[in-house]
């Protein structure tokens, strides 16, 4: 079977999306996992307040996102409703992150605003 150049320079441009995205979550894995306990030990130790929420979804959600996204695209599948589920979920997922992270940034800016 013969492969165009467009189809082999598609490929190589998954392939590399691909790995990057591994290395990301490689990156982040680590940075979890050396800071899990101090995280913890503030996240347990401080009061829940709305900031507390933002933060924890705005530091966790990305890693749904990139499960999700990882998902897609090493599994195969020839079925394109669940590629548009898995599609929909995805740009949901990333839309809340954005408001999400904005409250965040849009608060912290004006605490130190009135400081």
């Amino acid at each position: 079977m013969e492969y165009s150049a467009a189809n082999i320079a598609a490929a190589r441009s998954l392939q590399l999306t691909k790995y990057i995205h591994m290395s990301m979550v490689t990156f982040w894995i680590y940075d979890y996992a050396y800071l899990l306990h101090e995280e913890w030990t503030f996240l347990l130790r401080s009061h829940w307040s709305k900031m507390k929420g933002l933060y924890i979804v705005t530091r966790y959600l990305p890693f749904i996102i990139l499960a999700t996204d990882i998902y897609r695209g090493f599994t195969p599948n020839e079925n394109a409703d669940k590629c548009l589920v898995l599609d929909n979920v995805e740009l949901g997922l990333n839309l809340v992150l954005v408001i999400f992270s904005e409250w965040f940034f849009i608060l912290r800016t004006c605490a130190l605003e009135q400081q």
